[in-house]
């Protein structure tokens, strides 16, 4: 199991919370979607059950949660 985390800024409703994870956890190998600490979505994904890259796999979440608004921030 692998965790890919991204900082977005204050996600405090759970609308924000659905919206950012329902297209993500449709994708093969994605075990759950959810918010830490108001201020990162944490996916979490069996690597081995990807129908793709790591590497594409993180693009495509990344861009899929910026589609929604987010703004993804660097730790």
């Amino acid at each position: 199991m692998a965790a890919l985390s991204l900082r977005v800024g204050h996600v405090y409703c759970y609308s924000c919370v659905e919206g950012a994870g329902a297209f993500i956890r449709k994708m093969k190998g994605v075990h759950s979607v959810s918010v830490k600490n108001n201020d990162s979505v944490v996916v979490e994904y069996d690597p081995a059950s990807l129908d793709m890259d790591e590497e594409q796999f993180r693009k495509i979440v990344r861009e899929n949660i910026e589609r929604l608004g987010f703004r993804i921030r660097d730790y």
